[in-house]
């Protein structure tokens, strides 16, 4: 049964609307673009492993929780997807990787070639996911809670796969990852139904979504550095909407709307900070009335915090 579905990430929003606010000729412009491939490859994989895991039906009992976030002591981890059944708890990493994947064992070492012959060695994600294991295990240990807990690693993409030795967790493509779960052999019955359902429960109650902002901080960018001004939404390449009266027209296709500022203040907390002045709201925006800055700040989106000049405005819970 699935408990808990996958939601877009919040980095990868984030990394768009860096991507479209940073000068082509900025010295990390090139690193953000490859930042937003690889969250947007990486949601990718997972999307897919979402829908592969949608064939699973067993004759147990099991819970399924997609993008899962918990913290231990501090640290805050994520797991791609994990399946508790029974007897076990089972984290799955994902994989979104096009080329031939090569594990070589003693030590294990993960590489990729392409089509031209060309390898490189990539993070191996068997150790990703023992870390995971560690702070689970004490995750569930705090709670009582008293169960296995072994990993899965799966490749997105129908990857050829080359395996030296057996490593000490199962690799395979997302496609196969159904037929792992339904076939998988019970050892005992810890949980019943309803303790699966309890754990699944807990597990919810606690997930605290990961959040990566401001990402100018996060990336070692100057607010100052980014392009200001009200991004129209319906064109693809970033072009400043100008305000006519109440409404803001593109001057490029024409679109016309009443609240693209809106969209101009979700990206500042995504991109600059917690906390946003009239000030820092013009600068922004590229607004020069702050008159017209305090109205449109009176959004449903913001709550604002002190009076006259000490006046600050946070996003609405």
């Amino acid at each position: 049964m699935l408990y808990k579905q996958r939601t877009k990430p919040k980095q990868l929003e984030g990394l768009q609307s860096l991507a479209s606010r940073l000068s082509s000729t900025h010295e990390k412009y090139r690193f953000i673009q490859d930042e937003l491939y690889k969250v947007r490859a990486g949601y990718g994989g997972e999307q897919e492993y979402d829908r592969c895991m949608k064939e699973v039906h067993t004759d147990f009992p099991h819970a399924i929780l997609h993008d899962l976030s918990l913290q231990q002591n501090g640290v805050q981890f994520q797991i791609d997807s994990l399946f508790i059944a029974p007897d076990r708890i089972i984290i799955t990493e994902v994989k979104n990787i096009a080329d031939k994947i090569i594990v070589k064992a003693n030590p294990t070492q993960f590489l990729k070639e392409s089509q031209t012959g060309a390898r490189a060695v990539f993070r191996n994600p068997i150790s990703e996911v023992e870390r995971k294991i560690h702070f689970l295990n004490n995750w569930l240990s705090a709670f009582d809670i008293h169960l296995p807990v072994t990993g899965l690693i799966t490749f997105a993409h129908n990857n050829e796969i080359l395996i030296e030795e057996q490593p000490t967790m199962p690799i395979l493509p997302n496609y196969e990852a159904p037929a792992f779960f339904r076939e998988l052999p019970l050892e005992s019955s810890i949980l019943s139904k309803q303790d699966i359902q309890k754990v699944a429960d807990i597990f919810l109650k606690h997930h605290q979504d990961y959040d990566p902002f401001p990402l100018t901080s996060r990336y070692g960018i100057h607010p100052t550095e980014l392009n200001n001004g009200v991004l129209c939404c319906n064109c693809p390449n970033e072009q400043v909407v100008v305000r006519e009266g109440d409404v803001w027209s593109c001057p490029l296709c024409s679109h016309k709307s009443r609240v693209p500022y809106e969209q101009a203040i979700e990206e500042y907390f995504m991109l600059v900070g917690k906390s946003l002045t009239n000030r820092e709201f013009c600068g922004f925006t590229g607004l020069t009335c702050r008159h017209t800055a305090k109205r449109l700040l009176s959004s449903p989106l913001l709550q604002k915090v002190g009076t006259r000049k000490a006046t600050t405005y946070t996003l609405a819970k």
